[in-house]
C-alpha cells in the first residue's frame, strides 16, 4: 500500500503529527468519528478520506489513532489496532444499548484492555491548536514564524499545481533597519518590528498568512489571489507599515510581489521571484513595490 509514499514520511516527528491534525486536509476528530460510524459520511468526506488513505498508505491508520489519542502508533500495528477499536466500540454500544463514540471506545480499549496507553489524557482540539500555534509563532511580532512560512507556501503552491488555485507572495523588508538600531537602539528596533507585526495582522485579510520571514523581513502568503490584486494589496501594506521615529524620520518598507505561473512551479521558484522583485525595489530607491515581471 503505497510503500514509496510511506517512505517519504519516515522522519515524521510528533510535532509534525500535531501540525497534521490542524492542516486543511487533516483527519479531524469529527471526520474520524464519522468514519467510525458515529454519524453519516457525506460524499465529499468519502472522497476526501479515500484520497488521504491513498496518499498516506498504512500511515493512514496511524493518523486515525493519533487524531483520537494524540499518541503515535506505528503503521505496522495501527491497522490491526484500528479494527480492534472498532470491534470494541461495537461491543460496548451493544452492551449499553446506545452508540459509544469512537473516542471513548479507543481510549477505553487502549488504556484498559491492551494497556497501550499508560496514562490517557483527553485533549480538546482547541487546546492542541493553541499548543501548536505557540510553537509556530514569532514571540516578538505575534506573526507566524519562518518554519510555518515554508510549510504553508509549499502547501499553497502544491495546491496551485494540482487544482490551479492561484497564490501570490509578498516579501517585505524594512528600509535602512540597521540605521534604526544604530541610531535609536535595539529596543526601538524591536518596537518597530512589533508595531509592523500588529499592522500586518490588522490590515491583512482573514485568508492571508502573515509571517516573520527573518530579521527585518516579513512575508505574506495570499491564497486565491492573482498578481494584480496582490500588487494592490502590497501598495496598501507599504503605506500602512510606515512607522514614525523622533526627529521626523519615517521608517519605510520595500516590497516584492510574485505569483505562481508557468515559471514558478515550486515554492522555491515563487520565493525566488518575490525575492528578486524585492531586490529590485531596493535597487530602485526603496519605499516602493515591485511586481515580478514574469507575473505581470
Amino acid at each position: 500500500m503505497m510503500e514509496s509514499n510511506n517512505s517519504s514520511h519516515l522522519k515524521e516527528t510528533d510535532a509534525d503529527r500535531r501540525r497534521g491534525i490542524l492542516a486543511d486536509d487533516s483527519l479531524s476528530l469529527d471526520l474520524v468519528s464519522a468514519l467510525a460510524g458515529d454519524r453519516s459520511l457525506t460524499e465529499a468526506e468519502k472522497n476526501r478520506l479515500s484520497e488521504i488513505k491513498k496518499r498516506r498508505g498504512l500511515r493512514f491508520f496511524s493518523d486515525l489513532l493519533y487524531s483520537i489519542t494524540h499518541q503515535y502508533f506505528a503503521p505496522e500495528v495501527a491497522e490491526e489496532l484500528w479494527d480492534e477499536v472498532l470491534q470494541h466500540k461495537y461491543e460496548l454500544s451493544t452492551a449499553l444499548g446506545r452508540n459509544v463514540g469512537i473516542a471513548v471506545a479507543a481510549l477505553d480499549y487502549l488504556s484498559n484492555i491492551t494497556g497501550n496507553m499508560g496514562s490517557a489524557t483527553l485533549v480538546v482540539e482547541a487546546h492542541i491548536e493553541e499548543i501548536v500555534g505557540l510553537s509556530l509563532s514569532d514571540g516578538l511580532t505575534g506573526l507566524f514564524n519562518h518554519t510555518y512560512f515554508f510549510q504553508q507556501i509549499d502547501f499553497e503552491v502544491r495546491r496551485y499545481t494540482r487544482y490551479g488555485t492561484m497564490v501570490s507572495l509578498v516579501l517585505i523588508d524594512i528600509d535602512d533597519f540597521k540605521k534604526v538600531n544604530d541610531t535609536y537602539g535595539h529596543l526601538e528596533g524591536d518596537r518597530i518590528l512589533a508595531a509592523m507585526g500588529r499592522t500586518l495582522i490588522r490590515v491583512a485579510r482573514d485568508s492571508d498568512i502573515c509571517c516573520r520571514y527573518g530579521g527585518e523581513e516579513f512575508a505574506v502568503i495570499l491564497p486565491l489571489t492573482d498578481v494584480h490584486e496582490a500588487g494592490t494589496i502590497a501598495d496598501r501594506l507599504k503605506n500602512e507599515l510606515a512607522e514614525h521615529l523622533p526627529g521626523g524620520w519615517t521608517v519605510t518598507v520595500s516590497i516584492g510581489v510574485a505569483s505562481c505561473g508557468k515559471d514558478a512551479g515550486t515554492y522555491k521558484d515563487l520565493v525566488e521571484k518575490a525575492d528578486a522583485a524585492l531586490y529590485q525595489a531596493k535597487k530602485n530607491g526603496k519605499n516602493r513595490v515591485v511586481v515580478s515581471a514574469e507575473g505581470k
